[in-house]
């Protein structure tokens, strides 16, 4: 067994017995959020690194009912978060950004598309799990259905050739993932957290960033428990996610541009879009 691979596996669970704890804690109660739809919309690809966390539109999703009713998450670690939010914005400003114009310049289109597109159906098992523990089993045959025809018909998932076939089954356009599964479930979001590199987040989503992990195809690949060292495959995941940094960029400099305030436009806008997508539009 590798021992540099399972060190840090073993520090992760660890962190995760802790995080649970801070899952089960309550919003605390505070002013009302004042944050607009264009704001809102755009927050998830904010996250210096999860590029690839939903590739829904935001568009697709109403704000007002929660822009007038919403409290402001707790956030006692104001002064770390600051730190680390600043940190993230250095990194993507100064270092990603300009990496990822010479990518686009050097990098056709086409191939980017690509490989975004394998990269969305590489995921399709997480999203399959999650959809199954919320009870949408319907849109869980769907993925399985368009991970089998992407997988073998489109090369991988290279060309996503299910994508302008609509499913007979209804769906609500949501991806899916386990810090949805857990506020599905009734675990309180907690207090609101910023990562480094990973951006913003809450405890219940950090705890669902583990458990996601935990169904990717890269864990189940990776040494001890796959045949393929851990090494490549995490190169590989950086290069997954780095290949969709546009949107991150794009959306992250229009949130806080003109924000008087970045980190708290930052923060309030993410916290009203993901409490808007535990919620089915038909609930609503």
């Amino acid at each position: 067994m590798n021992i540099a691979f399972v060190t840090p596996r073993y520090l992760l669970f660890s962190a995760l017995a802790l995080l649970l704890v801070l899952g089960g804690c309550s919003t605390k109660q505070k002013d009302q959020l004042v944050v607009s739809p264009t704001e809102a919309t755009q927050v998830e690809s904010s996250s210096t690194a999860e590029a690839a966390v939903s590739s829904a539109s935001f568009e697709d999703y109403e704000f007002e009912d929660y822009a007038d009713s919403e409290p402001a998450i707790s956030d006692p670690l104001e002064g770390w978060n600051r730190m680390w939010f600043g940190f993230n914005d250095f990194v993507l400003m100064r270092v990603v950004k300009p990496v990822y114009t010479g990518y686009t310049y050097v990098t056709p289109e086409p191939i980017r598309n690509g490989i975004s597109n394998a990269y969305h159906n590489i995921k399709a098992p997480i999203r399959m799990i999650n959809c199954l523990l919320q009870g949408r089993f319907g849109e869980a045959w769907i993925e399985l259905g368009k991970f089998i025809v992407n997988t073998t018909a489109g090369f991988g998932g290279v060309f996503d050739i299910t994508k302008e076939k609509k499913p007979k089954i209804p769906v609500d356009g949501r991806d899916a993932d386990f810090g949805q599964t857990l506020a599905s479930w009734g675990v309180g979001e907690g207090i609101y957290l910023v990562w480094p590199f990973f951006g913003p987040s809450t405890a219940r989503d950090t705890v669902g960033l583990v458990g996601d992990a935990a169904a990717s195809p890269f864990f189940w690949a990776c040494d001890p428990i796959g045949p393929v060292d851990w090494e490549p495959l995490l190169a590989a995941n950086i290069g997954f996610r780095f290949n969709d940094f546009g949107e991150v960029i794009k959306s992250y400099e229009a949130i806080t541009k003109s924000a008087i305030e970045p980190y708290v436009a930052v923060r309030d806008a993410y916290v009203k879009y993901r409490r808007a997508i535990y919620t089915p539009k038909h609930m609503k």
